[in-house]
């Protein structure tokens, strides 16, 4: 008889707590379906080859070492997980993908995945893919610009190396600024905690894992950043919602080059996405 009142007291004791944590769980629930509608603000309007969709997939490795990770037509970055069950950019809309702005007239051009693109982009052509990397090309619509990214797998330390080539075509010198960006919101959930520094930029959820993106070579190179909002930077100002460091926000990370493109020359610059 004491043993089943004392359980009878432990379950009253714990009805409480057990509320609670269901209250809290339909909260957050309810925070995050919300977070997930904000995100709608930034999606702008989207080409006639604007997509999210897998078309070249990568896996490699085991235990800490696994890594997968699946690009776009277009060259975007649309699922990246790692270890097995971790995943960092694929919460709709989508956003991960490139930019760059031509100074001298303050032209945009940008496929930023499901946040949309500029509009002005020829039809994306694989040159070439293998089992660890896809390469492919993607010429502006004014005939200007020819963007060449070589997106490669590096199993060893579990990451993924984007290789941007900018190659101006023309025989005027242009002055331009390259960047690479992602909408990290790791394990799926929205908010999470960001920081840079000059050649890293870093998004982490409450759980401890993160997904960092790297610089690895390109010269004049103005540096990595966080932004307090998810979607993609306008690549003519880039600085307009950059800050950090950030806890229990939806935000983004970037990095960003600076080059002066002579004469149908080309400017090459990488950096590399690993989670932490």
């Amino acid at each position: 008889m004491k043993n089943s009142l004392q359980l009878i007291a432990l379950l009253v004791l714990s009805l409480p707590t057990a509320v609670h944590a269901q209250a809290i769980r339909h909260q957050d629930s309810a925070r995050e379906q919300a977070a997930i509608e904000a995100k709608q603000q930034y999606v702008g309007a989207a080409g006639p080859d604007a997509t999210t969709t897998c078309s070249f997939t990568f896996t490699s490795g085991t235990g800490n070492k696994y890594l997968k990770y699946c690009v776009t037509a277009n060259g975007n970055i649309v699922h990246f997980e790692s270890p097995s069950g971790h995943e960092y950019v694929a919460t709709a809309p989508i956003g991960e993908g490139y930019a760059f702005c031509d100074f001298d007239s303050s032209t945009q051009y940008y496929d930023y995945a499901g946040y949309g693109d500029s509009g002005n982009w020829q039809a994306p052509v694989t040159v070439s893919s293998s089992a660890t990397s896809v390469k492919i090309s993607r010429k502006t619509t004014d005939g200007i610009y020819t963007l060449t990214q070589t997106i490669a797998q590096n199993a060893g330390n579990a990451l993924a190396q984007v290789t941007m080539a900018l190659k101006n075509n023309t025989t005027t010198p242009r002055h331009v600024g390259l960047l690479r960006y992602a909408d990290v919101d790791a394990n799926g959930f929205t908010s999470n905690n960001f920081d840079y520094t000059y050649r890293t930029a870093f998004g982490y959820g409450n759980g401890g894992y993160g997904l960092q993106m790297q610089f690895v070579s390109g010269g004049a190179f103005n540096g990595a950043f966080s932004q307090d909002v998810p979607g993609g930077p306008n690549p003519c100002q880039i600085f307009t919602q950059v800050l950090g460091p950030l806890q229990d926000t939806d935000g983004s990370i970037f990095a960003q080059y600076d080059m002066e493109l002579g004469k149908t020359a080309t400017g090459t610059v990488a950096v590399t996405y690993k989670a932490f």
